[in-house]
């Protein structure tokens, strides 16, 4: 696999890392209810099942802490659900384990394990995964818009810092979906599944020299806010039904106090008490 990191360079000290999908994006609900939910419903044959299934996937996935998690994360607690309230997931165990120890959650790593073992379920998710990709790509772009107020605070925070795509999407959807409104050139690099784990890529940069107080991980669930504290910067909340007022304050607020060195204490605190209690009402 290419090593994405080679050839970067710091061009700032200051770093801003972006997720995609329900942050820069709106394109979570749309992947999730026209995609993800409904491609599983087919591959486990839950047709009978499918309104509380398609309901309970958006909870999950969508409107509470587990916002975000990888799609195999996401595959595992549905299917543990489904297994216990509606039908016998077969060899189940195997998809768990392999959601516990991988070292990189993709299509391509999942497709290796099948190779090496031939668990049924692991297959069932790869034909699963597979099917997802061949579905995003049906959505049209144009369904899949940035959020008001995305262009301006990246046009804004380009003139001080260094953009990063952190993301655990598909790197074929994410540079298809910021290269069709012209996003990209705003940003250094682009991570995504393939590189790593949130956490993992943030600590790659940061061997670039950033001081940690001068990094900002901005996301919209709470994946994003446990890989910035476990890597010890700052985490800047796009709060789910809130987007546009999220990326106003943003560009208002908290892109003056990283460069002023406020951003630590009280405004971090507020802020991501904030994110919590959406998440949770």
């Amino acid at each position: 696999m290419e090593d994405v990191f080679a050839g970067y360079e710091r061009r700032h000290d200051y770093l801003i890392c972006i997720d995609s999908d329900g942050c820069a994006m709106n394109t979570m609900e749309i992947k999730h209810r026209k995609s993800l939910a409904p491609c599983m419903v087919y591959e486990w044959d839950l047709g009978e099942y499918r309104d509380a299934i398609m309901r309970r996937w958006r909870e999950i996935s969508l409107y509470s802490m587990d916002r975000g998690i990888n799609r195999f994360e996401a595959l595992a607690k549905i299917l543990v659900d489904v297994n216990e309230n509606y039908k016998r997931v077969e060899d189940l165990d195997s998809l768990l384990n392999w959601v516990k120890t991988a070292k990189e959650l993709s299509t391509d790593s999942l497709r290796a394990e099948v190779e090496r073992t031939g668990s049924p379920v692991l297959k069932k998710a790869l034909d699963w995964s597979e099917l997802v990709n061949g579905s995003l790509k049906m959505i049209s772009e144009k369904n899949k818009k940035p959020f008001d107020g995305v262009r301006e605070a990246l046009e804004d925070a380009k003139q001080f810092a260094d953009i990063v795509i952190v993301t655990a999407a598909n790197r074929t959807e994410i540079l298809d979906e910021w290269g069709y409104y012209d996003l990209l050139k705003y940003v250094n690099l682009v991570l995504t599944q393939e590189n790593g784990s949130k956490e993992f890529c943030i600590g790659k940069l940061l061997e670039y020299g950033y001081p940690k107080d001068h990094v900002v991980m901005i996301g919209d669930s709470p994946i994003d806010q446990r890989a910035a504290e476990a890597e010890g910067v700052f985490f800047y909340p796009i709060m789910v039904w809130k987007e546009k007022e999220s990326w106003e304050e943003f560009r208002e607020q908290a892109l003056d106090r990283l460069q002023q060195g406020t951003f630590a204490g009280a405004y971090q605190e507020e802020v991501e008490k904030e994110f919590v209690q959406n998440l949770t009402r």
